[in-house]
């Protein structure tokens, strides 16, 4: 802003000095003040203008620091371009006259922008300077500055900087804006990973305005990936001041183990496991694991292998194959036993930037043994798909805002080489609140609804809905209810201790059923939870309390990841 600097009339301390030793005959005293005044003022009260004057006194000696500190009083006032002071004889002693030069009454205000995607009127009100007033500098002193730029930051998304500054010949304030726009994307603090993998989730290039929605944006992308521990985006300075560079510095995860130990699930017992993993194989970004599972209940060795980027296209490719031999138990001497092998193929697409539109394909085959009959089935399924999701969450492990929300379609049938024909469909909705600024606490609400309709007279086990575990509604067993349908909620309270561990409340409710849902059968569990974070992802722990029939009763969940 251009704007007159306050003076000091120095004339008035040559004054000062010359008339010290008449009014004080020869001594060494100074003269006094008798009387202390204001006067160029128009619009400003006087009584306005003396009551910041404090360090002059009448009756006190006339003192040169005393008359600066009231200047600067003045002067911080804001309505005055120019302070002097006038000197004069009075009563023996020295009248003070504070001359003030008021700036100029606004008589209309002008904002000129570089973009239309900031309405002026949003930025007039922010700035809020009167019409018809004395302005007043204050208003736009570089603190209340960036107050208004913080203002559309939030409301508009876009970064500006006000580059001119003046008022007319027609006391018209005028201000102009410019926004920053990045000179330059460097991407730093790369290992292992190849830069091409970064910058493919980078949509900001040079020449962009800056934008804080895109900011935000690409931390999630990045975080999301699973490939880095942090990342931090800051700007460095160039010849121009609107026109940073953008750096974007990671720190890489540890992406790729040997793991192999014992483990305890709800579902499964004590399983012992051997896997390899790998989640940015050779620094490409590919997904690549194995994993063989030895236990009382549970036999399994699977391969998979998951191509985010195919080419320079967003298409992925994910292949997965199993076989395992698995034994679940419904209930007392009650169990079913499959032996499967199955390939899962699938082929995505992006329709929009959280969009994303997969076709699926399953082969699977499943000697399937029922303990009630000691009936085995060969079950043949062959199926065709679709995955339509939609997340723009900011943390793949730990997401403290966004939604998650997937539409899935299965059709399966003989007429592709099955032996039974079916059709599943889903649908699943998480929403991520956070309570505090930092995103440690959070709370996650989710719901999921299924329906699978076949025109046979059974399906295989492994099809079906199962109610009750870690995954559903917690203080059930694993599979303690069966059916055909299903309508899931569940809400957490998640606090984040540290980056490595998160303390859960939860409450799960659910129905399930071969046909319809009923209200009186709705299941309720509740209860706490841990969640620790390794190199596999998170631990979750959950300790679940139910009521059926009457009695309470708790069940211990032990899984991996998060439950939604």
């Amino acid at each position: 802003m251009k704007k007159k600097s306050s003076m000091l009339c120095f004339m008035l301390m040559i004054l000062i000095l010359s008339l010290q030793a008449p009014l004080a005959a020869g001594s060494d005293v100074a003269a006094i003040v008798t009387s202390i005044g204001v006067s160029g003022n128009r619009e400003v009260s006087t009584s306005e203008i003396l009551a910041v004057i404090k360090a002059t006194q009448v009756g006190e000696p006339l003192d040169e620091q005393k008359l600066m500190q009231d200047m600067q009083a003045i002067t911080e006032m804001g309505y005055f371009s120019l302070v002097e002071v006038e000197p004069s004889f009075y009563l023996g002693g020295m009248r003070v006259v504070f001359k003030v030069h008021e700036n100029p009454v606004i008589s209309g205000v002008e904002v000129e922008l570089d973009t239309d995607e900031v309405p002026e009127e949003a930025l007039l009100e922010a700035m809020n300077i009167p019409i018809g007033k004395i302005f007043n500098a204050n208003i736009l002193t570089p603190e209340r500055m960036q107050e208004v730029i913080d203002e559309i930051v939030v409301k508009y998304g876009l970064f500006l900087q006000p580059t001119e500054v003046n008022i007319d010949e027609d006391n018209v304030f005028k201000i102009s804006f410019k926004t920053n726009r990045i000179a330059d994307v460097k991407v730093t603090g790369l290992d292992k990973t190849k830069e091409h993998v970064v910058r493919r989730y980078v949509n900001i290039k040079a020449g962009d305005a800056l934008k804080s929605t895109e900011l935000e944006k690409l931390y999630g992308k990045l975080y999301n990936t699973g490939y880095f521990d942090s990342v931090n985006i800051y700007f460095e300075p160039t010849d121009n001041p609107l026109e940073p560079i953008m750096v974007i510095d990671v720190t890489e995860r540890k992406s790729g183990e040997v793991i192999g130990g014992l483990g305890y699930s709800s579902l499964d017992g004590v399983v012992g496991y051997l896997q390899y993993q790998e989640d940015n194989f050779l620094g490409y970004g590919q997904q690549v694991a194995t994993r063989l599972e030895l236990g009382r209940n549970k036999r399994m060795f699977g391969l998979s292998f998951y191509e985010p980027f195919l080419g320079s296209s967003a298409t992925s490719l994910g292949l997965e194959a199993t076989i395992s031999h698995s034994k679940t138990e419904l209930g007392e001497n009650l169990f079913v036993e499959n032996n499967r092998k199955g390939i899962n193929l699938s082929i995505g697409r992006p329709l929009t930037e959280y969009l994303r539109l997969s076709l699926t394909g399953t082969i699977d085959n499943n000697l399937e043994t029922l303990s009630q009959t000691n009936q085995t089935t060969d079950w043949k399924t062959r199926s065709v798909g679709f995955i339509l999701s939609y997340d723009n969450a900011n943390h793949f492990l730990f997401p403290s805002k966004g939604q998650r929300v997937s539409l899935t379609g299965d059709f399966g049938g003989k007429i592709i080489g099955g032996n039974y024909t079916y059709q599943k469909y889903e649908l699943d909705v998480a929403k991520y609140i956070g309570l505090d600024k930092e995103g440690k606490h959070v709370l996650a609400l989710h719901a999921q609804g299924g329906v699978i309709k076949t025109p046979d007279a059974r399906l295989p086990e492994h099809m079906k809905y199962f109610l009750g575990g870690p995954d559903t509604v917690r203080g059930y067993r694993w599979g303690a209810f069966q059916g055909n349908s299903l309508l899931l909620a569940n809400v957490e309270y998640r606090y984040l201790i540290s980056d490595a561990i998160q303390l859960v409340g939860f409450a799960d409710l659910g129905e399930i059923a071969d046909e319809g849902v009923k209200a009186d059968n709705l299941k309720f569990g509740f209860g706490p939870g841990i969640r620790i974070n390794t190199p596999i992802g998170p631990i979750r722990l959950d300790f679940g309390f139910s009521r059926e029939n009457g009695k309470w009763q708790s069940q211990f969940h032990f899984s991996l990841g998060q439950a939604f």
